[in-house]
């Protein structure tokens, strides 16, 4: 029994599909595991699937078996290069992998907006100068941040924060 290879390959930007399919086409095992991440898109939250190590994609590389070797590997068209230890490929245990796979299998990856309240919702500032400050969440601002109304002087006032430092209060 041959044992597991597993490589990490550095893609070109937003290219790890591509690479994917050339490795693929090439008889190579890869691996990209994916994450649901909520995104707005024309104003409206929609869930996609992204890769979970952005840039990042593991090959089961078997010389041996599929005659795929490092040349072939490095020089598949959305590859950018081997990542390595000085000279030496980096190995990837397969236990490790088949644990990034089971937690992916269960849904245990996944990104964690859709915690973010809803508008109208209580919120308690966790970070910055405002910690312990409660205040009412508005909206999004993009896909890191949100606008919430604090009371400042007797008036609603907007402030923009990100999502990190907001918790929805139950």
């Amino acid at each position: 029994m041959i044992t597991p290879n597993w490589l990490l390959l550095q893609v070109k930007p937003r290219q790890e599909l591509r690479a994917l399919e050339n490795l693929e086409r090439q008889k190579g095992e890869c691996y990209c595991p994916q994450i649901k991440v909520e995104k707005l898109s024309r104003g409206k939250r929609i869930k996609v699937d992204e890769a979970l190590f952005p840039g990042y994609v593991f090959i089961n590389a078997q010389p041996e078996q599929t005659g795929l070797t490092y040349t072939s590997i490095r020089s598949s068209r959305g590859v950018s290069k081997i990542v390595c230890f000085g000279v030496e490929p980096i190995k990837i245990p397969e236990g490790l992998i088949q644990q990034i796979r089971l937690r992916e299998k269960m849904g245990l990856i996944t990104d964690k907006p859709s915690d973010l309240p809803q508008r109208g919702d209580a919120i308690n500032i966790l970070e910055g100068p405002f910690k312990g400050v409660h205040a009412i969440y508005s909206h999004s601002n993009g896909q890191q941040r949100s606008i919430v109304l604090m009371n400042l002087l007797q008036q609603q006032t907007p402030i923009t924060l990100a999502n990190a430092q907001i918790q929805k209060l139950n």
